[in-house]
């Protein structure tokens, strides 16, 4: 029994003389790490080079709850749009909005699908009465241009034309249309040549760390330390 906890404990400490070796030696060649490292951010670069910059174009159109004259009838537009925010994603809003598109390819399910994925979007409602806003933006984020303030608009009309269906009046109102598209990028270049830059660097390390630590070679002095309970036999001293 003591014998096998003596093995164990010796090859505890043969696998922890490797690590510190293995560690050893992978900073002894920090410069083949420093050069991967540098042949990746040159692969990032080159590849944004080629890709070219990646944007996102977006658009906003803001609804209003206001009745001239009429605070009730405000507030509980207020309360409508905010409460039914969700209504966004139906079909019934969707099937409005792709009826005012001149465009096939913008179907119900398509904008059905762009209200799931986060594409379109409600901002400024709130669940909480206590936070409710007078005004909400409806935003559109597409990966190409096509059709972005169009969708925006048709997605605010249909939306403020169901929540009046639902009250039974015409509190909702489209004030501030979507008239243009902007962009911006979708990943920073920066961040490409990090990530890039990163990978090499920490690959490299791992490949050299395990190639020395799996490696037959010794490096270091305690990697052939004495153990005397491995000794055969000692020769016999003469003059």
């Amino acid at each position: 029994m003591n014998s096998e906890i003596k093995e164990m404990e010796i090859t505890d400490y043969n696998i922890l003389r490797n690590i510190v070796s293995a560690l050893y030696r992978t900073w002894k060649m920090k410069w083949i790490i420093v050069f991967a490292t540098l042949i990746g951010g040159l692969l990032a670069v080159a590849f944004v080079k080629y890709k070219g910059d990646k944007f996102s174009y977006y658009s906003t159109a803001a609804i209003y709850s206001a009745v001239y004259g009429s605070y009730s009838e405000t507030a509980s537009g207020v309360s409508l749009m905010n409460t039914y925010a969700s209504v966004l994603g139906t079909s019934r809003v969707c099937e409005r909005a792709a009826a005012e598109i001149d465009d096939s390819r913008v179907t119900a399910n398509y904008l059905m699908n762009l209200v799931a994925s986060g594409a379109v979007s409600l901002g400024g409602a709130s669940s909480d009465s206590k936070k409710y806003g007078y005004r909400i933006v409806i935003q559109t984020m597409l990966d190409i241009p096509d059709n972005v303030v169009e969708i925006t608009n048709a997605m605010a009309d249909a939306y403020a034309s169901e929540i009046n269906d639902l009250l039974g009046a015409d509190n909702l109102q489209v004030f501030e249309k979507a008239t243009t598209t902007g962009r911006i990028k979708s990943v920073s270049n920066y961040l490409i040549v990090a990530i890039f830059a990163g990978v090499a660097l920490f690959l490299s390390a791992v490949i050299i760390f395990m190639k020395e630590f799996f490696s037959s070679k010794v490096y270091i002095v305690s990697q052939c330390s004495s153990d005397k309970s491995m000794i055969l036999g000692l020769l016999p001293y003469t003059k």
